[in-house]
C-alpha cells in the first residue's frame, strides 16, 4: 500500500500537476483536515506550492529528489479532456474582496460591516455615486456571507501576510506555511485524542501531551518567522527548518571520514525510527514523533548520500 501510494503521487508530480487531480490525491492520502478544506476552497499560487510539498512528503520524497523529478508536458489529449472539477469557491471572488478592501484602505472584515457602508455613503465625496457604491458594497457583503469559514480564514491570512503571493517571496516561507498548517493539524488531532483517554492510559496521555507541546511550539516558531518578515522584510531564520537547511549546506566542509560517520549515524536513525513506525502500525496506532524523526533522518540520509556520490565523481 505504501509503495503504491508513493508510485501514484510520484507519477502525478512528474506530470503537469493539474491542481484538481492533486487535491483529489491529498483527499485520498492526506490526513490534515485543515489542509484538505483549504485545498478545496483556495486555489492560489501559494496553496499550490503547499499542496505539492505536502504530496512530496506523503510520497516520502526528499526536497532534492522532488526538485530532480523529470517533468512531462501536458498532452493535447489531456488538454481537451473535460473532467469534473473539484467544487470550489471562485478564487476571483476572494481576490476581488481583498482588492476592493485595499482600495478603501480597510480589511475585508471591516469592508463588509454595515457600519463601514454607512460611513462611506455618508461622505460628501461619494454623493454622486451612492447607488454605485451601495451595489458594490452589498455585492461584497453577499459574497463574503456565502463564503465558508475556511475561505474567510484564508482571506484574513492572505491580508495579514500579502507577501506570500508575491513573486519575490522566498520559497522557504511558503514551505514554512505548509509546515505551520500541518503542525496545527497535528496539535488539534493530539488534543482531541487526549480528551478520549482514561486514567489507565497514562503512558499514551504523556505521549499525546508531548505531541501537543511539540506541535504547538513548531506552529508558534513559524508564526514568529512570518511576523518578522512582515515587519522587517528579512528572514529571522530561527525555525527548525533553517537548522535542517544549514546542516545540509555544511556537508561540503566535512572530511571524508566525518561524512561517512554521519551517513552511518543517519542510516542507524532511519532504521530505528522506521522500526518504531512499523511497531505502531502493527498495533493499529500512530507515532507522530517517530514519523517526524523518520522524515528528518531520511532527508538527512539522502543529503549525505548525495554528497558522497558528488565526491566520487570528482
Amino acid at each position: 500500500m505504501e509503495q503504491d501510494k508513493r508510485k501514484v503521487i510520484t507519477e502525478y508530480l512528474k506530470g503537469p500537476r493539474d491542481y484538481n487531480e492533486g487535491v483529489a490525491l491529498y483527499q485520498r492520502f492526506g490526513v490534515n483536515l485543515m489542509l484538505k478544506r483549504r485545498f478545496v476552497v483556495d486555489d492560489t499560487a501559494t496553496t499550490r506550492e503547499i499542496l505539492f510539498d505536502e504530496l512530496r512528503k506523503i510520497a516520502g520524497l526528499t526536497e532534492s529528489e522532488f526538485a530532480a523529478l523529470p517533468r512531462r508536458a501536458k498532452t493535447k489529449q489531456a488538454m481537451i479532456e473535460t473532467k469534473a472539477p473539484v467544487k470550489t469557491v471562485p478564487v476571483d471572488d476572494e481576490t476581488a474582496l481583498i482588492e476592493l478592501a485595499d482600495s478603501f484602505g480597510v480589511s475585508v472584515d471591516e469592508l463588509v460591516s454595515p457600519d463601514f457602508q454607512e460611513r462611506v455613503l455618508a461622505m460628501d465625496d461619494n454623493a454622486d455615486r451612492i447607488d454605485e457604491l451601495t451595489e458594490e458594497l452589498e455585492k461584497a457583503r453577499s459574497k463574503y456571507a456565502e463564503a465558508p469559514e475556511p475561505v474567510r480564514k484564508m482571506i484574513r491570512f492572505r491580508e495579514k501576510y500579502p507577501f506570500l503571493n508575491s513573486p519575490d517571496c522566498p520559497d522557504i516561507l511558503k514551505v514554512l506555511v505548509a509546515d505551520m498548517f500541518t503542525a496545527y493539524g497535528n496539535y488539534k488531532a493530539a488534543f482531541v485524542r487526549l480528551q478520549t483517554l482514561g486514567d489507565a492510559d497514562s503512558a499514551q496521555a504523556a505521549a499525546e501531551c508531548e505531541t501537543i507541546v511539540t506541535e504547538y511550539l513548531k506552529n508558534r516558531e513559524i508564526w514568529d518567522e512570518l511576523e518578522h518578515y512582515r515587519e522587517t522584510g528579512s528572514i529571522l531564520g530561527k525555525a527548525a527548518k533553517f537548522r535542517e537547511m544549514e546542516a545540509t549546506e555544511d556537508l561540503t566542509a566535512l572530511s571524508d571520514v566525518e561524512l561517512v560517520g554521519k551517513l552511518n549515524s543517519a542510516n542507524s536513525n532511519v532504521s530505528k525510527h522506521k522500526k518504531k513506525l512499523d511497531d505502531a502500525k502493527a498495533k493499529g496506532e500512530e507515532n507522530e514523533k517517530a514519523a517526524a524523526a523518520y522524515e528528518v533522518w531520511t532527508q538527512r540520509k539522502a543529503a549525505l548520500k548525495a554528497e558522497v556520490e558528488r565526491r566520487k565523481k570528482k
